[in-house]
């Protein structure tokens, strides 16, 4: 019995060991596990927005750009150069209705100048080109690198979808008067009113009127002020003679203001100076003492000349912070822009005759 039990538990073994590998694997042994990740903890960022396409319309058309700091003319879609103008013309916390109107307004202004439209070019630095690269001779423009410098990829990227959404909901809009295109110009703020055309470019136009500006009001640096001594005054406005500078040292000695403000605007601003006996321009005044505006008066304090000046820009056309303050309002873009241009009709720029140009649709 013994030997018949033994035999068996040997005939078992031998069988057990003779079992293919894949055979009893669920009955191995489990081998420890493998160690859990160490977590790597990173600051928390806010994903970049998903830009907005562009459409293919009357923003793809070309214009040439010229750019003074590298001396070139850069071909490109209009739709990209008006969101490098409305990056450098206003501040990236502005409200869509405000961006919205300095779209429809930059669009007007560049296309105006085109040669398509009728435009003899808007670039004084060159010819070849249909608008600068330049706030001094044309609009201010801001490439997406150089945004990203000034307020860093994220806010950039925020910045530039908002942009392209701006872009895309006025896409091909235009200001027009009487079926033409309007000369869309536009300034930081006036803060009390704008100017008449006519009263600063001796051009007058029917829709760039003086119209209220305390939309504005809450602009920052919306006053400012130059001290002169009464030589550096004179000086630099020009007046070689010395018939200036001793009217103007005479004013002093009898408690009177430097100068005379003989004639002021429609919007308020300074018309015209008399200084001893010779007349100056507010607009001349403004330029050759670098004022930010023509709305200024002019006084003594401490042996100075005190320029104090209110609001930024020439004054015609749209308030950049009017606009602001109008859209903080609840005003939509278009009233926006049918306040700051008088009898101005919203148009399409297919409507527009232009030459040698069929819209991609």
């Amino acid at each position: 019995m013994l030997r018949l039990l033994l035999a068996a538990v040997l005939m078992t073994a031998a069988l057990t060991l003779a079992l293919p590998a894949g055979i009893g694997a669920g009955v191995r042994m489990p081998q420890p596990p493998d160690p859990l990740p160490v977590p790597v903890l990173v600051p928390w960022a806010p994903e970049p927005e998903a830009p907005v396409d562009e459409p293919a319309g009357a923003d793809s058309l070309d214009v040439k750009v010229y750019f003074p700091d590298r001396d070139a003319i850069v071909v490109m879609p209009l739709g990209e150069y008006l969101k490098g103008v409305v990056a450098a013309e206003m501040p990236a916390d502005f409200e869509m209705e405000a961006l919205k109107a300095q779209f429809v307004v930059a669009r007007t202004y560049t296309v105006r100048r085109m040669p398509q439209f009728g435009g003899q070019g808007g670039c004084p630095l060159n010819p070849e080109a249909d608008v600068c690269a330049d706030h001094r001779t044309s609009q201010a423009y801001m490439s997406r690198e150089e945004l990203e410098a000034k307020y860093g990829p994220l806010a950039a990227a925020s910045f530039w979808r908002r942009l392209s959404q701006a872009q895309a909901e006025t896409e091909g809009e235009v200001l027009t008067y009487q079926g033409e295109l309007i000369d869309a110009l536009y300034h930081a703020v006036s803060g009390r009113m704008t100017e008449s055309s006519g009263d600063y470019f001796a051009t007058d136009l029917p829709y760039l009127m003086p119209v209220d500006d305390t939309w504005g009001a809450a602009a920052p640096r919306l006053v400012d002020e130059r001290r002169f001594s009464p030589e550096a005054f004179v000086r630099a406005l020009g007046l070689g003679s010395e018939e200036p500078l001793l009217a103007v040292q005479a004013a002093a000695r009898v408690g009177q203001p430097p100068v005379q403000v003989t004639a002021r605007t429609a919007g308020g601003r300074v018309k015209t100076v008399a200084i001893g006996g010779m007349t100056l321009t507010g607009r001349q005044v403004r330029e050759r003492l670098g004022l930010r505006s023509t709305d200024f008066r002019v006084y003594w304090q401490d042996g100075e000349i005190v320029v104090e000046t209110f609001g930024d820009g020439h004054g015609v056309g749209m308030s950049q912070y009017g606009a602001q303050g109008m859209a903080r309002a609840g005003k939509t873009y278009r009233e926006i822009l049918t306040h700051y241009y008088t009898g101005v009709e919203l148009s399409r720029l297919f409507e527009i005759n232009g030459e040698n140009w069929v819209p991609s649709v």
